[in-house]
């Protein structure tokens, strides 16, 4: 018989997936599901989410910062000082910055074209926002975190006001030199619903200069005036640095 006439059973057609299921990172629709997928979820629970990303960017910062940066080891790691910028980060990106991004800042200066009022929101949040809110809060929870009750606990709000106080040019300056760039990235190129997540991740490095210049506790020793004058305290303070 010739060969043409042969007859070949059909392969055996596979079982179909389940379509819910049937997602694979080659498939050219399902390489960013997990970014569709964050994103609904960032807009279904834009408080909750927010809190999270921002708290887990602090926490992952100032364990970057304090481990290469500083290049300490873990029996010198500080923890408190961990624990302050994530409870900071949460508190800070589960209502305040949330409020602030989404809901405030891009109903501001809709009178301007698009890049000066980009411009406007960028600035009156690193000239407002940052140094009247954002550090105070801060430096609060950071005194709460910190105390070890060497002074009774109601001086928490009064001493972490001194610290806001010393540093408040210099953290204006800060703010300004990196914040100011990265505003202008949010405002311009990422959506209502994503810019705390978005802050999040491209923010790293403002938590880096703040876990640097800001995450060590400084503690002010408290000088009679029989052993110092009070021209000497006030030019030359005693501190020391606890990591």
């Amino acid at each position: 018989a010739s060969p043409c006439c042969h007859t070949y059973a059909p392969a055996p057609r596979r079982k179909a997936l389940n379509p819910r299921f049937s997602y694979t990172f080659a498939h050219p629709s399902s390489r960013f599901f997990a970014m569709r997928f964050f994103g609904k979820l960032a807009k279904k629970y834009p408080v909750l989410i927010g809190g999270l990303t921002l708290g887990t960017r602090y926490v992952a910062g100032d364990c970057f910062t304090q481990k290469v940066v500083e290049g300490c080891e873990w029996k010198d790691y500080s923890a408190k000082r961990t624990l302050t910028f994530g409870s900071f980060g949460f508190i800070m990106g589960a209502g305040p910055l949330y409020w602030w991004f989404v809901k405030f800042l891009p109903s501001q200066f809709t009178f301007l074209p698009k890049w000066p009022a980009i411009v406007s929101r960028s600035l009156t949040d690193c000239w407002t926002l940052m140094p009247f809110f954002y550090f105070p809060v801060f430096y609060q929870v950071k005194e709460a975190v910190f105390y070890d009750k060497s002074y009774p606990v109601n001086q928490i709000p009064a001493r972490a006001f001194e610290k806001y106080k010393e540093g408040f040019k210099s953290d204006l300056i800060s703010t300004t030199q990196v914040c100011f760039p990265m505003n202008l990235i949010l405002f311009s190129a990422i959506p209502h619903h994503l810019r705390v997540p978005a802050m999040s991740a491209i923010g790293m490095v403002w938590v880096l200069t703040l876990s640097s210049r800001r995450g060590k506790n400084i503690v002010t020793d408290q000088v009679t005036a029989t052993s110092i004058s009070v021209h000497d305290a006030a030019t030359n303070p005693i501190t020391s640095e606890i990591a």
